[in-house]
């Protein structure tokens, strides 16, 4: 049975998240937009699902919208946002570590003219606020910070940085999806002005992503006539998944302190078993212990994946959103690491089912492929 440890790409789904899917699909299947009895019964439950995202994240339940995914919601959280402003501003304010799907919009944005500001991020990939605040003036239209990244777990100061945003009147939109479920998402003491998480990687369907946008910013939809959620995305919304991706959402936070410590146990196994040559990114003590990334000294990540799926182990190269593109390549960037270096980058994340039998095994095959580099 393979030992899986790439849970920052993607979970299996929660038992009551299957029974949840399984019970709407065939009992509520109406369309929202309907007025019979069937639509009322859907959108009753998408409501329902919405005021229980708005308790899980503590803000106002009338902000909570559902994409296809995360990648889309960040998509149209940003252009929203953005189209909301109607102020003459153009720049933006990002990290370089953000997820593939931010800096993707923002490169397209770059093409509409919007000018990207890159604050700089130090050795453990947090980003420097003294250089936030210089990079945020009068003419920045939006900033967008992950909470946690997804290629070494760093966690930025995101509170920190919205608290200053709200002082220029500055709107901060924040991707939370490494954050969910693993350490306390409170948008509420964030001061954020949109968040995005996405329901698969905490046990809950794929094709499902939770948006907040602050009910008190004004925003105009991407799509001109929609009517679904009040224009933010078009299409007939998928009631099942959206209510299965919240029961998976209702246990993950329920379980969170739980399974951090395990998490955190799992860590310092992982730190002690680890050949000195072998570097693991971030400061332990700062970020998130469900995402390790490690960079090897002796053969290419890509490399060692393979090797690891030969002896029935999954872990990766970086964010499954972007394989091959170079994500990790730019995230080892930012911090410092030479390109070389760079390509010697794996990633392993953990849950609650994993154990340190399955680290045990994990270090063997490093150790096992160290030493026959070593001839």
């Amino acid at each position: 049975m393979m030992i899986y440890l790439d849970y920052a790409a993607t979970a299996p789904m929660r038992q009551a998240a299957i029974d949840a899917y399984a019970e709407t699909a065939e009992q509520v299947f109406g369309n929202t937009q309907s007025l019979h009895d069937a639509g009322s019964a859907a959108d009753n439950l998408l409501e329902a699902c919405r005021k229980m995202w708005g308790g899980l994240l503590n803000v106002r339940s009338e902000g909570m919208y559902f994409t296809g995914n995360a990648s889309e919601g960040n998509q149209l959280a940003i252009r929203s946002l953005l189209r909301g402003r109607g102020d003459g501003k153009w720049e933006i304010v990002t990290t370089a570590l953000e997820h593939a799907s931010v800096l993707t919009a923002l490169h397209e944005l770059e093409k509409d003219g919007y000018r990207i500001h890159y604050v700089p991020v130090d050795a453990d990939g947090v980003l420097d606020f003294e250089q936030y605040q210089k990079l945020v003036t009068s003419q920045t239209a939006l900033i967008v910070i992950q909470l946690v990244n997804s290629e070494m777990g760093a966690i930025q100061p995101v509170a920190e940085c919205a608290a200053y945003a709200k002082e220029k009147g500055v709107p901060l939109h924040c991707d939370i999806v490494q954050a969910i479920g693993k350490i306390p998402v409170d948008l509420e003491q964030l001061g954020v002005t949109s968040a995005v998480c996405s329901g698969h990687k905490i046990g809950g369907p794929k094709g499902v992503g939770i948006v907040w946008v602050d009910p008190g910013i004004h925003w105009e939809s991407v799509y001109e006539g929609t009517v679904h959620q009040e224009g933010f995305r078009a299409g007939t919304v998928d009631v099942p998944g959206i209510t299965s991706a919240t029961i998976a959402g209702k246990e993950a936070v329920a379980e969170q302190w739980e399974a951090a410590l395990h998490a955190e146990e799992l860590q310092s196994h992982l730190m002690g078993g680890l050949q000195e040559s072998v570097l693991l990114t971030g400061n332990p003590a700062k970020k998130s212990p469900f995402i390790q990334g490690l960079l090897l000294p002796h053969v290419e990540g890509q490399w060692m994946m393979l090797e690891c799926n030969r002896q029935q182990i999954a872990i990766s190269t970086g964010t499954a959103c972007k394989i091959g593109a170079g994500e990790a390549m730019s995230a080892m960037g930012a911090i410092g690491i030479e390109q070389d270096a760079a390509r010697k980058f794996i990633r392993i994340s953990f849950s609650a089912n994993t154990t340190k039998e399955h680290i045990d095994a994990f270090l063997q095959v490093i150790g096992t492929s160290m030493a026959k580099a070593a001839f």
